[in-house]
């Protein structure tokens, strides 16, 4: 019996996943941590709003995540100006420091996961990954 495209997609995304979570874990960082830290170190000083878009997930849980963060001293937030509302939310060094270990432990994992692909193949799936997301949320990935 053929695998459904579907359990296919669920199944890769689930083994990603349970590589992912421990070495994550390894350096301290809890799912959601690496996301946020890697945007703020391409984009440091983000409204946390902004934040929540861009990771694509919820206002609240953002802000869940990040008093963890700051408790743990990766990130530094403070009252944007002109908007006491509004959050504005920084990297600290330590946060660069473990996002750099991140990266190092993620960039392990896709040479494990795309091990035995062509560059062709690596260039041509990723771009059919994109392709599948804009045809889901309507947007093109970042």
């Amino acid at each position: 019996m053929k695998t459904p495209f579907h359990l296919i997609l669920l199944k890769a995304f689930h083994a990603q996943r349970n590589r992912v979570r421990p070495a994550m874990a390894e350096i301290g960082l809890s799912p959601g941590q690496p996301k946020i830290l890697g945007h703020l170190s391409a984009n440091d000083r983000c409204m946390q709003k902004d934040l929540a878009a861009v990771c694509e997930i919820e206002p609240a849980t953002v802000s869940k995540l990040l008093n963890g963060m700051e408790e743990a001293g990766l990130v530094h937030r403070e009252t944007a100006q002109g908007d006491k509302r509004a959050g504005c939310v920084s990297i600290t060094e330590k946060g660069r420091i473990l996002q750099t270990q991140a990266k190092e432990r993620f960039d392990k994992i896709v040479e494990l996961e795309l091990a035995g692909f062509s560059e062709q193949e690596k260039t041509e799936f990723s771009s059919y990954l994109c392709r599948m997301y804009k045809n889901l949320t309507g947007r093109e990935m970042e």
